[in-house]
């Protein structure tokens, strides 16, 4: 066969072996052993990964009572499995092939002993000249061990043996560069890369009797590509499709491998769009390090216009009044602002090999601490672009691979700046998967949550809600930073100009960050100064909810549209918006003792004229930065 494969994966979907009343087609089935038998009969390596267990037991039960989903799905599949194994291995035996019955779970991938055990079975498989048949464990894969379906599965298959090919068999032709069902629509016979934007024209729906459908099969095939590994999407209800695609006789899609087969296997983690893995961070010199840094700040500069190109897309999915709008985006000042941090970043010094203690025992058995890296480094984040670029430059410094989950906000930002990271790597022969940019989709964040075996610890920077959900979820240890719930005390002895300046730009400058003041306390003894304290806020449109006290003072005096009562859960919440709580406390203790119960230990400040304050506001407020 032309093509010259050594090693196929031939997926076969639901839709393909099933008949339009539900029941499994085995005219169709034996149509593709056949094919199969003939290829392998000329010296290639098959794996199939095949649906079809849900429909054969369709096929030979009748669910009298209504049962939920998945206790339908464990029936059917429990029956049906026995038989659509039976049906491929009677077809099989015709032409004198052994075939093997291999189901599988997302937690066989998961583990490491699971996976080298399940790899090592398939290739002892392939040595004896028996084809693996791979189907999801549909019995005990429920739930968060459930694949997006078998197209997910057939390229962790194809990934962890190394295959020449991926053939995924859908019931169309391939991609198309429109709607199938309108005239002219033709199909995109290559695919390169992952420029091509293909789901603005693929339609979103699933098969009628599997869970995938086309979005998931090209994202997927994008992925696998990009190891190294040719996918086909064809039309498994041709006639002798699997025969012609390799005689290079049939209009199909073929996305084109970005680059050879490396013999470094990767362990494929599983997301919807993702395939990832762990990968070694190349041995290199300090030295090396900070030259790849320094370049990557002048490169960010450099692509300055790019970056802010791909920023604007972002920007106009959200609306300018959005209070994210401002932490979304980016300016030249910005960029040349996140280079220069870069920069800081490569004159620090090196921790790595740093000894932090050594002792020698009786036995002359010399002991030391060293620094080394965490490993593989997961960053949860939102609408922040300038953490890409941030948490690589801290990552690489450190020796630790990077793999960043961002927010859909910032997704071409992220993307462009992830671009600049991976040619500069290549630039210095570094492999790029020290940085892996995982899609902006909620299921990779359910992926890296769940990563357990791959990467070795988790970060969320984001709001408290963001950091609740991922430690409350994620099966990886979590490192927790905080929210910043911050909070300014006005003193009895406060400066009253210098308050005015402190809180405008405290509350304004940029109200989407992590350290905009989201509580104004002030002492009852400068209560008739709050309206003053609190004017500028009002040309600036800043909404205030006020305990009954301050209430009682700005009534009359502050914008009655931007004055609100305040309710008991305003305290503890951090805005990012144009909105401020507003009490007043008796003193400086009632003061400390608000912060202690609501902070979030990030920020906090007093206003203050009186050194004793000072210093028992510095000594007594817990956060980890006090002004």
């Amino acid at each position: 066969m032309s093509l010259g494969y050594k090693k196929i994966v031939v997926k076969v979907g639901s839709n393909v072996i099933t008949q339009a009343n539900g029941l499994p087609d085995e005219q169709r089935i034996n149509h593709l052993v056949n094919q199969l038998a003939a290829i392998k009969k000329q010296g290639m390596e098959v794996i199939l990964v095949s649906s079809g267990a849900v429909a054969s037991g369709r096929s030979l039960i009748q669910i009298a009572e209504k049962q939920d989903a998945v206790t339908t799905r464990q029936l059917l599949a429990a029956i049906g499995q026995v038989k659509l194994i039976n049906t491929y291995a009677n077809f099989f035996a015709e032409h004198a092939i052994k075939c093997a019955q291999v189901l599988v779970t997302k937690e066989d991938f998961r583990d490491r002993a699971h996976y080298l055990n399940m790899k090592n079975c398939m290739q002892i498989l392939l040595q004896h000249n028996v084809i693996p048949v791979v189907n999801e464990n549909d019995v005990v894969s429920v739930t968060e061990l459930m694949f997006t379906d078998n197209d997910e599965l057939a390229g962790l298959i194809a990934s962890m043996l190394n295959a020449d090919a991926l053939i995924i068999l859908s019931n169309v032709n391939g991609i198309y560069n429109g709607d199938p069902k309108l005239e002219g629509s033709k199909v995109i016979e290559e695919i390169k890369g992952s420029i091509t934007n293909l789901a603005s024209f693929i339609s979103t729906g699933k098969s009628q009797f599997g869970r995938g459908g086309m979005v998931t099969k090209s994202t997927m095939a994008q992925k696998v590509a990009k190891l190294g590994i040719t996918v086909h999407i064809a039309n498994g209800t041709t006639d002798n499709v699997l025969t012609a695609l390799l005689d290079e006789k049939l209009v199909h899609t073929r996305f084109v491998p970005e680059k050879s087969k490396s013999g470094k296997k990767k362990w494929i983690a599983h997301s919807e769009t993702n395939a990832k893995g762990i990968v070694q961070l190349n041995n290199l010199a300090k030295e090396k390090i900070d030259s790849v840094l320094f370049d990557l700040a002048l490169a960010l500069v450099r692509s300055a216009d790019e970056i802010l190109n791909a920023n604007v897309k972002d920007l106009e999915k959200m609306p300018i009044e959005d209070p994210k709008y401002d932490r979304l985006k980016l300016t030249l000042d910005r960029i040349e602002g996140i280079a220069k941090d870069i920069e800081n970043v490569a004159k620090l010094n090196s921790p790595l090999g740093d000894v932090l203690s050594a002792k020698t025992l009786e036995n002359q058995l010399h002991i030391q601490k060293i620094r080394v890296p965490l490993g593989v480094v997961g960053v949860i984040y939102e609408a922040r672009p300038n953490v890409t670029a941030d948490v690589f430059s801290l990552c690489f410094k450190t020796g630790n691979v990077a793999v960043l989950k961002g927010g859909s906000d910032a997704e071409f930002s992220n993307i462009a700046i992830t671009r600049v990271i991976h040619q500069v790597l290549k630039k210095h022969h570094i492999n790029i998967d020290v940085l892996t940019l995982l899609p902006a989709e909620r299921a990779a964040t359910e992926a890296l949550l769940n990563a357990r075996g791959f990467v070795d610890v988790l970060i969320p920077r984001g709001s408290q809600s963001l950091i609740n959900y991922v430690r409350e979820h994620s099966k990886i240890p979590v490192i927790e930073t905080g929210a910043g719930i911050v909070h300014t005390y006005f003193d009895k002895t406060g400066d009253l100009e210098k308050g005015k300046s402190i809180i405008l730009n405290a509350k304004t400058r940029r109200v989407s960050v992590c350290n905009a003041l989201d509580c104004v306390l002030i002492n009852e003894d400068r209560l008739n100064d709050l309206s003053a304290l609190l004017s500028p806020l009002a040309e600036q449109e800043v909404e205030l909810f006020a305990d009954e006290r301050s209430y009682d003072i700005l009534k009359g005096n502050y914008p009655s549209v931007l004055l609100n009562q305040a309710s008991p859960e305003h305290f503890g919440t951090e805005f990012l918006s144009l909105k401020m709580a507003v009490k007043v406390v008796k003193d400086i203790d009632e003061a400390l003792d608000h912060i202690a119960n609501y902070s979030s230990k990030h920020s906090e400040a007093i206003i203050s004229e009186d050194a004793n304050h000072i210093t028992q506001f510095l000594n007594q407020v817990d956060a980890a930065a006090v002004y």
